[in-house]
């Protein structure tokens, strides 16, 4: 089995191969962009990073940069606790990045300019965490003794969040990671109270699988992507409450909540798929109704060709 910190980022990654439309969402939702989800494509850079922090060796969660239209990039650093060197971290990654498209191009006067450009940057906090972080890292950056700039990182708490802002926002596809709500809560076992259970059991049903239902009726994600959703939020459950005897109904209702969602997501894709098969066939019909036509008026043409060869 897999460490709880392996887990985090294997779901995270598979989060950001879902569905173009629905990685595009997210795209603008955290960055307040504006692209167009249905016709944008997105491609990806992948790395890790391992640190140093306090004598043992730790690796992150991924780093993460998708190039939008082959063209725009945006730095992504999914993180779970609080971490005062992550600034560096993004804006290192960043500057490999930059190196890695340096462009040599030229002016109007046939002068060459060099140019770097780094990736929009942006912290992600999937877990709670202290009130002293910042919406913002500032980064001062001297050059020299002649130009100081200011990197900034923005930084998305997604337990801070409420429900209604994700859906508004289209970031759905992080909404698994919403059950880390209640975790340190929960971890005490004083606090595994039927109040504190029916939260976590309104957390899920309503609050994450509420949220997909939605955003796959209103076509922001697909139903596959809704699927993977769901999925990744049972991993995340089991890894995270199922062990607790408190949780048993809650355990059933999400399992329940996975084969429902998944008989249904089956059924529509085979309703798709056989009226798929009924348009080829209307298609294939009419084509051929076309070519049978064609050849009627070739061979009326051949006729007319033929009866007036007889009149000369």
């Amino acid at each position: 089995m897999p460490t709880t910190r392996k887990l985090y980022d294997s779901i995270f990654k598979k989060i950001l191969t879902l569905s173009s439309k629905a990685v595009i969402n997210m795209i603008n939702g955290l960055f307040n962009m504006f692209y167009d989800p249905e016709n944008s494509t997105v491609s990806y850079h992948w790395t890790e990073n391992v640190h140093d922090n306090q004598n043992s060796m730790t690796t992150t969660l991924a780093d993460t940069i998708l190039v939008i239209n082959n063209s725009d990039a945006y730095h992504m650093e999914a993180q779970m606790k609080k971490d005062d060197s992550i600034v560096f971290r993004v804006f290192s990654y960043g500057a490999g990045y930059a190196d890695q498209t340096k462009k040599i191009l030229q002016d109007e006067e046939g002068c060459q300019v060099y140019r770097i450009h780094f990736p929009e940057p942006c912290v992600i906090y999937l877990s709670n965490v202290p009130k002293s972080v910042p919406d913002t890292y500032s980064l001062q950056v001297g050059f020299g003794h002649t130009q100081n700039i200011t990197y900034n990182v923005p930084v998305t708490k997604l337990t801070s969040c409420s429900v209604k802002e994700i859906n508004d926002r289209k970031m759905i596809i992080l909404i698994p990671f919403y059950i880390l709500k209640l975790r340190e809560k929960l971890r005490n076992k004083k606090a595994r109270t039927p109040e504190n259970i029916a939260s976590l059991k309104s957390l899920i049903k309503t609050d994450i699988m509420g949220s997909i239902d939605k955003n796959v009726e209103l076509g922001n994600i697909t139903a596959e992507d809704g699927a993977q959703l769901y999925r990744f939020t049972q991993m995340l459950y089991t890894r995270l409450y199922s062990q607790f005897e408190e949780t048993e109904e809650v355990t059933d209702m999400v399992e329940q909540s996975i084969i429902t969602f998944v008989d249904v997501f089956r059924e529509e894709k085979a309703r798709m798929e056989k009226r798929m098969a009924e348009m080829d066939k209307e298609i294939a019909d009419k084509d051929k109704k076309l070519a049978d036509k064609d050849n009627e008026l070739a061979e009326l043409r051949a006729e007319i060709a033929r009866l007036k060869g007889s009149d000369k």
